[in-house]
């Protein structure tokens, strides 16, 4: 027997957790439905065992949803049966934990389970958007064309996360290199020009001996400074899918000047796109709102998401629970209530979504454009400051020397 463990609403509309013990995951759905229970959610105790044991699995989040619903789209479309274009897929597959995850999805479509269900056995790899899609999908009998529709909105997300990459690459470069030049600077010209400083028997500029100082506290502690960043890299990496720091992570993004209003809009944009698409493919609304409370990689937003469930269970409009959480701009929710009230609420998010989209590429064409001056300019002044501070005592020696 195995035990899952999940969500459901009752009759009456109110939501429900628990666990059933069942033979496989069809078992488990039964045994919910016998009990008058609508499935939201459902997923096994032992969850994500089989990724961990996965060797090499690291990327393939991004990279295998989109190349799963990019091949098996086009595969379907040519009359393909399921189960033989995952057979294709894994044949392309390109390395161990790939191959061994398509094996997995085309043995579970063979034994009779569903693709989408196959697909939960990875929550790690396939998230519930995807889950929930490719499960609309196969009930409305347009597979191919939500896998299609999928590998349209991969490609888009995974276009702007490498507009975003590109953008950074440059002003991270510059200022990798000029930290390194300052550290040689510090550590190494300018202790050889303090040798010559301090056989001087006259006073030293303020700028000379503020660049002493820096340059001791370099010198001095290298090896501390050193193991401190590599130490802090390494806690930040482990400690990045913890949920305090998730939670600190989005307060930094929100509050930072410029970058608060860009990540704002890139967040804005995935709950339209992905509320849109759900809403599309025949999700209730209550259930669409779960999904993207998950999907939206934000511990504030999927808060604020699951209380707006809440608010529509009970009753309330779409609109309404928008405002009461103060996470969406007014103008946001003004919109969606005219589309409540118009009937083409999916018509008015996907609108929302392309606004904030395009606004979002606008803003970070434009923040690179003001990094880069900035960077120069920061990097300009400090090496201005070392050639002043190194300068100084050499004029006030020539001074002297003239008028003795």
């Amino acid at each position: 027997m195995m035990k899952f463990a999940y969500e459901a609403l009752t009759k009456e509309g109110k939501r429900r957790r628990g666990e059933v013990d069942a033979e496989h995951r069809e078992d488990a759905r039964e045994r919910i439905r016998r009990e008058g229970l609508y499935l939201i959610s459902l997923e096994e105790r032992e969850k994500g065992k089989r990724e961990k044991s996965l060797p090499f699995a690291f990327g393939l989040r991004r990279k295998l949803p989109l190349k799963v619903s990019r091949q098996v789209s086009s595969l379907l479309k040519g009359g393909v049966p399921l189960y033989q274009a995952l057979l294709i897929l894994q044949n392309q597959a390109k390395t161990g934990a790939e191959k061994e995850i398509v094996r997995t999805l085309s043995e579970r479509v063979r034994g009779g389970i569903s693709f989408s269900d196959a697909l939960k056995e990875f929550p790690h790899i396939f998230d519930e958007f995807f889950v929930y899609s490719v499960r609309a999908g196969e009930r409305s009998g347009s597979l191919d064309a939500i896998l299609a529709y999928q590998a349209q909105l991969l490609e888009r997300d995974a276009g702007l996360r490498s507009k975003m990459k590109a953008a950074m690459v440059y002003p991270t470069l510059m200022v990798c290199v000029g930290i390194s030049v300052l550290i040689f600077l510090l550590s190494v010209v300018v202790p050889m020009m303090m040798k010559i400083f301090e056989r001087m028997s006259q006073t030293l500029p303020l700028p000379t001996r503020v660049l002493m100082g820096l340059s001791d506290l370099v010198t001095g502690n290298l090896p501390f400074i050193v193991v401190t960043v590599l130490a802090v890299t390494f806690l930040a990496v482990k400690a990045r899918k913890r949920e305090g720091w998730q939670r600190i992570r989005a307060l930094l993004l929100s509050k930072l000047p410029l970058v608060g209003e860009l990540y704002e809009m890139f967040l804005l944009a995935r709950f339209s796109r992905i509320l849109s698409t759900l809403l599309k493919s025949g999700v209730p609304m209550l259930q669409s709102l779960l999904v993207v409370a998950g999907a939206m990689k934000n511990p504030f937003y999927e808060e604020g998401i699951r209380r707006m469930a809440e608010m529509v269970e009970g009753g309330r409009d779409l609109s309404f629970a928008m405002r009461q959480t103060r996470l969406f701009p007014y103008h946001i929710a003004d919109m969606i209530s005219v589309g409540e009230k118009g009937g083409n609420l999916e018509e008015m998010l996907d609108n929302i979504s392309e606004s904030c989209e395009a606004a979002a590429s606008q803003r970070l064409t434009a923040l690179t454009s003001l990094v880069e001056p900035f960077i120069i300019l920061v990097l300009g002044a400090f090496v201005a400051f070392v050639l002043v501070s190194t300068l100084l005592p050499l004029f006030e020696m020539n001074r002297l020397i003239l008028k003795g």
